[in-house]
């Protein structure tokens, strides 16, 4: 591990999650729990294993080096961890707005459902988009995610998201002939995985861009990947509605209308493409994030007003997206019904 980031006990790790007081996710590692460091200010998620994971050393040590020398402002970098004896833990940045599959999909503890805007729904999509983007090219050895799906992407307290959980990410060696490398065991979440590298164990980075289609249209629909009594998985449903011409039953209903037509055809469209079923008809994430970027431009040109909009012209495309994080953190449009 890199000499900066910090090893802690386990009594630490007890003394900052206050003996594991609250808890604020679950996954296949473990429980993750709130805790705050020892200046009592700066928030944290410690993700401690729990005994009936399946994931062990091996998976502790991938996500803690990855999590480690991965650095980008749209991955979740690691604070630090704990191992000793039988006791693994990761401490990573609270993020304050949780996952995004909270946003979509979870009703709040006051009974009323959260609802995203299209405009917030695209920042995060372009946010993750680039930090996906990081790994595939970014890295001096690129990197595979293997399990991007909305529960993977996180959210600052200004809906800034980043991309978590690396606990299943492959490298893929640069020195590769192949486009693609055989794992030895599929992994993945149901609904997310791409079904080539299903039938075939055969790996490519485009497999994360099939997962990350699927987190387009569940931010297009908000409808989960896989309906299980319903409409079955959401590429098979969502193509049925496009022969049929009909995008209005695609869209999300709680979106009441309000979003560009363009910037949702534009997305619709590429989401289609990134779920195609050969890898090489799929898009790479650089031209995701140019698209996904050129989709919120029209988006925000519509809901904020001219002057904005020839701010925003008059801008670099990165320079649209910081000022989208500014304006989201104080935008009303995130309601609740």
């Amino acid at each position: 591990m890199p000499s900066e980031i910090r090893r802690f006990s386990y009594l630490e790790v007890k003394a900052i999650t206050n003996n594991f007081e609250r808890v604020i996710g679950r996954g296949g590692f473990g429980i993750v729990y709130h805790g705050v460091l020892e200046d009592n200010t700066t928030e944290v998620a410690v993700k401690l294993r729990s005994d009936a994971s399946a994931q062990g050393t091996k998976e502790f040590n991938a996500e803690a080096n990855l999590s480690s020398k991965a650095q980008h402002k749209n991955l979740v970098s690691l604070v630090g961890y704990c191992a000793e004896d039988d006791h693994l833990a990761l401490l990573y940045p609270y993020m304050a707005k949780g996952s995004l599959k909270d946003h979509l999909f979870v009703i709040g503890t006051d009974g009323r459902e959260k609802v995203l805007s299209w405009a917030q729904r695209l920042q995060i999509a372009a946010d993750a988009a680039q930090g996906l983007e990081f790994l595939h090219t970014g890295c001096a050895i690129p990197i595979i995610h293997r399990d991007v799906k909305t529960h993977n992407i996180l959210l600052t307290e200004s809906f800034e998201a980043k991309i978590a959980d690396f606990g299943m990410s492959k490298p893929f060696p640069i020195a590769n002939t192949q486009s693609f490398i055989t794992a030895s065991r599929v992994v993945g979440t149901d609904g997310f995985l791409d079904p080539e590298y299903l039938g075939s164990g055969q790996l490519h980075e485009k497999s994360d861009v099939y997962s990350f289609g699927i987190v387009l249209l569940e931010l297009i629909t908000g409808v989960p990947a896989v309906e299980r009594l319903g409409r079955g998985h959401i590429v098979e449903w969502v193509g049925m509605e496009l022969d049929k011409h009909e995008i209005a039953g695609i869209v999300d209903a709680k979106l009441q209308g309000e979003y560009e037509p363009k910037s949702m055809r534009n997305v619709l469209k590429l989401a289609m493409r990134c779920t195609m079923k050969s890898t090489s008809e799929r898009p790479a994430m650089r031209e995701v994030v140019a698209q996904l970027k050129k989709s919120l431009e029209l988006e925000v040109a519509r809901g904020v007003g001219s002057n904005v909009s020839m701010e925003v012209s008059e801008t670099s495309q990165s320079d649209s997206i910081e000022l989208m994080h500014v304006q989201m953190a104080n935008m009303s449009s995130l309601t609740t019904r």
